[in-house]
């Protein structure tokens, strides 16, 4: 099993990225958010992957941080949600809104993606309103493992939005590719929100 590549970004399509890891092109198929995240041919890129095993072939699922995978693992499991509307759903909402929209019964919200009628939307949040609890636990743990939630907290306390905050801390802790401890995050988050704001005037 393929659980994470790490190599060059060779290009970006439509529905997929090719990933050149050791002279050898890995075709990934990833939701439009992870693949927003990339655009430079030859840059470094990591992504975490689910291999799909069927009985007539085989296909790779990334993924730009194991929140959207844990996600992704869990819509699979619903009856009716294949590898294509499993990412569709994850183009249009993030981790933290699925478990929202499953949380409020929200099928409206799962709706919006291409693929998912009344009928798919409303076994989403009813087969998974009883996982919601352990996915939303996941979630934090996954987050929480690389010192980010500690410094989310220090970057809060230091008048940055929580918003603005994580986005930046998830772009640097993926970028680094290891765990960091919460005072490099923060050290590493103050530089990039001061450059951002030089560039933004």
């Amino acid at each position: 099993m393929i659980a994470k590549l790490t190599g060059a970004l060779d290009s970006v399509l439509l529905d997929h990225l090719i990933i050149d890891v050791g002279g050898v092109g890995y075709l990934v198929y990833a939701s439009t958010k992870t693949l927003s995240h990339f655009s430079k041919t030859g840059e470094k890129i990591i992504l975490f992957t689910e291999h799909i095993i069927r009985q007539d072939n085989q296909l790779l699922c990334g993924f730009y941080d194991e929140n959207e995978r844990t996600c992704f693992r869990s819509l699979l499991g619903v009856q009716g949600v294949g590898v294509k509307v499993a990412l569709a759903i994850l183009s249009i909402l993030t981790p933290d809104e699925m478990v929202n929209a499953i949380f409020h019964q929200d099928k409206a919200a799962f709706m919006q993606a291409d693929g998912v009628g009344a009928k798919v939307a409303s076994r989403i949040v009813l087969e998974l309103k009883d996982k919601k609890q352990n996915l939303s636990i996941t979630l934090s743990h996954n987050t929480s493992s690389s010192g980010i939630q500690d410094a989310l907290a220090g970057l809060v306390g230091l008048g940055y939005s929580k918003s603005e905050a994580a986005t930046v801390l998830s772009k640097i802790s993926h970028a680094s590719g290891k765990e960091e401890t919460a005072e490099t995050l923060i050290r590493l988050a103050l530089q990039k929100l001061a450059s951002l704001k030089v560039i933004n005037g």
